[in-house]
């Protein structure tokens, strides 16, 4: 794997030489990048946001990984083209998903907050615990969701 020469880089794919397997690592790169610092985003608690990190990555590792084999288990090929087009699809679905159910969890907590004369959950933990808890199972069920839909896919006969 490069990681600054980018000239070097881009001499090794103008003579098709960057491999499936060489671009799964920049991509798997990426995304523990993302999950880093998707993780410490939005928590207060140093030891929540600490977990939630470990979590995120090590369900980033697991997802892309798995998602990897279950291309190379159909034949191997086009894994990125798959895996960004499929991604896309689904991650637009979830983004629907989590908008609306956004849009109730605000209306509830609007609620308790009306409930409780206005005092703040911004010093509650379990604030902290239910968006680490979410971020995690929505991480989950997004990598179920791409490693399920590249399974169903057939080989590509040349």
């Amino acid at each position: 794997m490069i990681w600054l020469n980018i000239r070097k880089l881009e001499s090794k794919i103008s003579t098709n030489e960057l491999s499936d397997k060489d671009a799964f690592n920049y991509v798997l790169a990426f995304f523990i990048l993302s999950a880093l610092t998707i993780g410490g985003s939005k928590v207060e608690n140093g030891w929540i946001q600490l977990l939630n990190i470990i979590l995120l990555t090590l369900i980033t590792i697991w997802g892309l990984n798995s998602a990897y084999k279950a291309n190379s288990d159909i034949d191997g090929k086009d894994f990125l083209k798959r895996f960004f087009a499929i991604n896309w699809v689904i991650g637009m679905r979830l983004l629907l998903i989590v908008f609306g159910l956004s849009l109730i969890f605000g209306i509830i907590v609007v609620i308790i907050l009306k409930t409780n004369n206005g005092s703040k959950l911004e010093d509650n933990p379990i604030k902290d615990w239910f968006l680490s808890i979410f971020m995690s199972m929505f991480q989950v069920i997004y990598y179920l969701l791409v490693i399920n839909s590249i399974r169903r896919l057939k080989p590509i006969n040349e």
